[in-house]
């Protein structure tokens, strides 16, 4: 599970997925027969030479955070990439990647200590957050970060059992890696064009999945991607039956329009 370590580790918030997009076009080089990065940031493999045009495709991004402001006293605000539940944000580590390397963080907030009644009752948006990395300055932060570096939650991969394993970023690193491995088991004579595509900022719009279908216009199409386990506290079968271990899911259908079953 090395190499799916190093997918859920790096770094690649939508908009900025080169480390992922590298991992990605280094693994598809050792078992598909052409490998391009297109101008949005999807990287795109392809296998066999005639026949239906069938894309497979999972999204290299993830949510994230970009730096939006550093105050006087070298504390950061933030802006939110995708979606994320603020009730989730308070005292979590971060990591913010700038040209002069990886620094880490905390995201703090006004200490419940200090809160009166009506504060604590309600969610803190992240907007009245910030994210605190050792400064004492201004101008000490700055000599670290700048405003648009992106950010990452702290990678934690690991493993509760020998089947099971978290981390940042599971949504949808693991679609990456069932991705490479589906080509590398795909025979190259294969009388079909397989085209596999790592698709970028799929959390903010689905838009490299939009650009690269266009682009290779295919017959068939199957998204890659993480869904919820219904084999959870406070979670009804008529929300979700699904059962971790017992296998993949497919969505039957959904109305996406314009004939499009996922």
């Amino acid at each position: 599970m090395e190499l799916l370590k190093e997918l859920c580790n790096a770094h690649g918030i939508s908009g900025f997925e080169d480390d992922v997009r590298s991992i990605m076009g280094r693994e598809f080089r050792k078992s598909c027969d052409s490998v391009h990065m297109d101008s949005f940031g999807n990287v795109i493999a392809k296998k066999g030479k005639k026949g239906r045009r069938i894309m497979l495709a999972a999204h290299i991004d993830e949510i994230g955070f970009i730096v939006k402001h550093i105050n006087e006293k070298g504390f950061i605000s933030f802006v939110k990439i995708g979606g994320i539940d603020d009730r989730l944000l308070i005292n979590q580590r971060v990591v913010i990647k700038s040209r002069k390397g990886n620094v880490s963080g905390v995201i703090g907030s006004k200490p419940p200590h200090l809160q009166k009644d009506e504060e604590r009752k309600k969610v803190i948006k992240h907007d009245e957050l910030f994210i605190d990395i050792g400064a004492s300055s201004k101008k000490e932060a700055q000599k670290r970060i700048e405003i648009g570096d992106p950010i990452i939650f702290e990678p934690n991969f690991g493993k509760f059992n020998k089947n099971i394993f978290y981390g940042k970023a599971i949504d949808d690193r693991l679609g990456c890696y069932i991705l490479l491995k589906i080509m590398e088991k795909i025979p190259k004579n294969i009388n079909a064009e397989i085209f596999a595509v790592g698709t970028a900022q799929e959390e903010v719009g689905l838009k490299g999945a939009r650009v690269a279908a266009f682009k290779i216009n295919p017959d068939y199409a199957f998204a890659v991607d993480t869904t919820i386990a219904g084999d959870t506290p406070m979670i009804k079968e008529t929300e979700s039956n699904l059962k971790m271990g017992k296998g993949p899911s497919i969505t039957i259908t959904e109305a996406s329009g314009r004939g499009v079953v996922t």
